[in-house]
């Protein structure tokens, strides 16, 4: 359910809308359209944060901080791409003499490889046979799972009596 936002508790903040919501939330529309929902804590270190502008009449953007999970994930990523910078040729001679180039060899020519690529390639000569096929096992699928809900209406009904 939607919150409603109090169009009277709305005012101009450094050129943004702020508008409060029932739970106290701060919706802040910047001149681009752009929407931000912030807690009071977050709306409040955004304002300290940006005291000097408001002082001056100047324009400023609310940010949203990050949450932890993202830090973390960015983290991870800038570690594993300097990782990857410092040893990007032990990495290609690695997967030139590992065993994994071997065994993705021998699973592309395994004969399951091969008869996805058949049926793969025949998909695409035959569209309308294919498209076929695949309506033909949705109404399967509607038909049992009609069924499955038929029975178990009946099943309470029967609780019902």
């Amino acid at each position: 359910m939607a919150e409603m936002i109090s169009v009277l508790n709305s005012s101009m903040i450094g050129g943004n809308l702020v508008q409060i919501d029932s739970k106290n939330r701060y919706h802040v529309t910047d001149k681009n359209g752009s929407k931000k929902v912030l807690t009071r804590d977050q709306f409040q270190k955004n304002i300290e944060n940006n005291a000097d502008k408001l002082q001056k009449g100047e324009d400023i953007k609310f940010k949203k901080p990050m949450s932890f999970w993202q830090k973390a994930g960015l983290a991870i990523l800038g570690l594993g791409t300097v990782a990857g910078v410092i040893y990007r040729k032990n990495i290609a001679n690695f997967f030139k003499n590992s065993r994994t180039k071997e065994v993705l060899t021998n699973l592309a020519n395994s004969d399951s490889a091969q008869n996805l690529k058949t049926k793969a390639q025949e998909a695409i000569k035959n569209p309308k046979d294919t498209l076929h096929k695949i309506d033909e096992a949705v109404a399967k699928g509607t038909e049992k799972a009609i069924k499955g809900l038929a029975k178990i209406v009946d099943f309470f009904r029967g609780l019902k009596k």
